[in-house]
């Protein structure tokens, strides 16, 4: 497992970072028909986490998916609000989960 980590970890990372920054933005600009784009790259974002055992970043993406619809079927503005706070919780534990490995 730890040379699969080495070998694919800064790969994941630099894209779990691109797709939250994208989604970050989508929501920002209240872009509701990038919603299911955003809950698209949480759903890959927690598979490829998950495979790579980062616990922490699976659930929080899958949370962050889970917000993602929401934003775009709802377009109100308390969902917006959800989807970009579970994004935040997500960098936060891509930062953890980054932080933890040699």
């Amino acid at each position: 497992m730890d040379e699969l980590l080495a070998k694919f970890l800064p790969r994941f990372a630099s894209l779990a970072r691109e797709r939250v920054q994208r989604a970050t933005e989508c929501v920002s600009s209240r872009k509701h028909e990038a919603a299911a784009e955003i809950a698209h790259d949480m759903h890959s974002l927690a598979g490829e986490a998950g495979l790579l055992g980062l616990e922490g970043v699976t659930t929080t993406a899958r949370c962050a998916e889970e917000a993602a619809r929401r934003f775009g079927d709802t377009r109100e503005e308390d969902d917006a609000n959800g989807l970009g706070e579970c994004l935040e919780k997500l960098e936060r534990a891509l930062a953890d989960a980054m932080a933890d490995r040699p």
